[in-house]
């Protein structure tokens, strides 16, 4: 509407709400919710893996921001908006690993898998809390393991399907990353080109 009435540009507008947005709504809850959540969990202790949580935290909200935007960007109705976003925010829950094993998709269905923002951030957040950690302790098991038992991090995460490398990890925060330039792209188009009543 400011937009409409010549107040300021689609560019001046957007940059400002994508600053105010970022700044004051997504880092700094990310920020507090890692502080107070990642102690109380009782996840590893130390400062890599947890800024490697925060920084998780924070790209999946950048990312899931990003993509309301996109979809709310030339919706004239609210409700239409977010009937698209809770709509989107299914498929991806469903397809983010954490309520369906993703080896056991089919193969026709397992694609849905790469457009889940819970995925890739469910993904970075067991790697780093899975890698090197060890289940079994000093119990003996007379060298054999019953069937489906792991003991260690990394056999966990291969059962999952998960890539554990230092690449497996860091692909996940490129993707959230260039999921939410293109969803701000999307967004800041959508914008350009709204069409304008006069």
């Amino acid at each position: 509407h400011e937009y409409i009435s010549g107040y300021y540009r689609v560019s001046v507008y957007f940059l400002c709400k994508i600053l105010s947005d970022i700044i004051t709504l997504r880092t700094l809850p990310a920020i507090v919710f890692s502080c107070v959540a990642y102690f109380m969990i009782g996840y590893k202790a130390t400062v890599e893996a947890f800024f490697l949580f925060m920084l998780t935290v924070a790209l999946v909200a950048y990312t899931a921001t990003a993509m309301t935007m996109a979809i709310s960007a030339d919706q004239s109705v609210v409700a239409i908006a977010n009937i698209f976003m809770t709509i989107a925010f299914v498929f991806m829950m469903i397809f983010s690993g954490l309520l369906v094993n993703l080896p056991s998709i089919v193969e026709w269905l397992a694609w849905f898998q790469y457009l889940s923002i819970p995925r890739y951030g469910l993904t970075a957040l067991q790697i780093n809390e899975f890698v090197g950690l060890q289940f079994c302790g000093d119990i003996p098991l007379n060298g054999t393991l019953p069937p489906g038992m792991t003991c260690t991090g990394e056999d966990f995460l291969k059962n999952q399907g998960i890539d554990y490398t230092t690449w497996g990890l860091w692909q996940n925060h490129v993707a959230l990353a260039i999921m939410t330039v293109i969803f701000l792209l999307i967004a800041y188009f959508k914008l350009r080109f709204i069409k304008k009543f006069t």
